[in-house]
């Protein structure tokens, strides 16, 4: 037992000193993509930044810079693809969407949005105001809350401490409901998100998961769909007009 404890503070010690290296590390691939990206050197600093991408790390700055390196490099698909991500992870950065929306302009397709319900929209951008995370914290803390209000309404004694404590539960319960939903919605759209972006230059929209299907619709590079299943290697798509077809999973790349 006693050699046990200098152990684990060891290993401990090791591990801390490891993740303060990779950190230092990860600053200065960071740092380096930036003065490639000063120095006009664009494709190097997205060399450098997808490094970061790769080892697993996501943050909004990042993905906002990727998608200026590429819309510099001339890479619309891949610059509306990481506006994208960043707009997820900052939905309300006036710079993230000012450009994405200038990146858009080179998008061949120009397709009619069918317009979402007012109340889903207000859901959904509701629940980016905090992290799923946040939210969930939240409801916690409201359900314990409407938990302790309960207690008291039960056990009070008098009246209208009890008619208080037993409306300050109900609303302590909503609450966390809500939240919990929010904590839901954020989760899915940030990492089970389902739109994707197309790659390749042009895509035919069969009207099966095989090449043999009949053609629907053509699309091209940069447009955005979402995914609404997926069979061997194809993904059934559903355009901004509503429009659905089947192409092959190898010409999009998920947001």
């Amino acid at each position: 037992m006693k050699r046990t404890v200098p152990h684990i503070i060891l290993t401990l010690f090791i591990a801390l000193i490891s993740i303060s290296l990779n950190a230092q590390e990860e600053i200065e691939v960071y740092n380096a993509g930036m003065e490639y990206y000063s120095s006009g050197k664009f494709e190097n600093a997205v060399e450098e930044w997808t490094k970061l991408v790769s080892n697993g790390y996501s943050s909004s700055t990042l993905f906002y810079n990727l998608g200026n390196a590429y819309f510099k490099s001339s890479n619309i698909p891949s610059a509306i693809l990481y506006y994208e991500k960043a707009s997820l992870l900052k939905p309300f950065d006036e710079d993230i969407r000012y450009n994405l929306e200038i990146a858009r302009i080179y998008v061949v397709d120009k397709i009619d949005i069918i317009p979402e319900l007012f109340f889903i929209r207000w859901f959904k951008m509701s629940s980016l105001f905090l992290s799923s995370n946040s939210w969930a914290l939240l409801s916690a803390v409201t359900f314990i809350l409407a938990l302790l209000f309960f207690l008291i309404y039960l056990f009070g004694s008098r009246y209208l401490f009890k008619k208080i404590s037993f409306i300050i539960s109900v609303i302590m319960l909503v609450v966390s409901i809500i939240s919990l939903s929010f904590s839901i919605e954020n989760r899915v759209l940030t990492t089970g998100n389902s739109y994707a972006i197309v790659f390749s230059p042009s895509v035919t929209g069969k009207s099966s998961p095989d090449s043999g299907g009949s053609d629907l619709f053509i699309v091209h590079e940069g447009t955005k769909v979402k995914i609404e299943d997926e069979v061997g290697g194809w993904y059934e798509i559903r355009l901004p007009d509503g429009n659905i077809g089947w192409i092959e999973s190898g010409e999009v790349r998920k947001i």
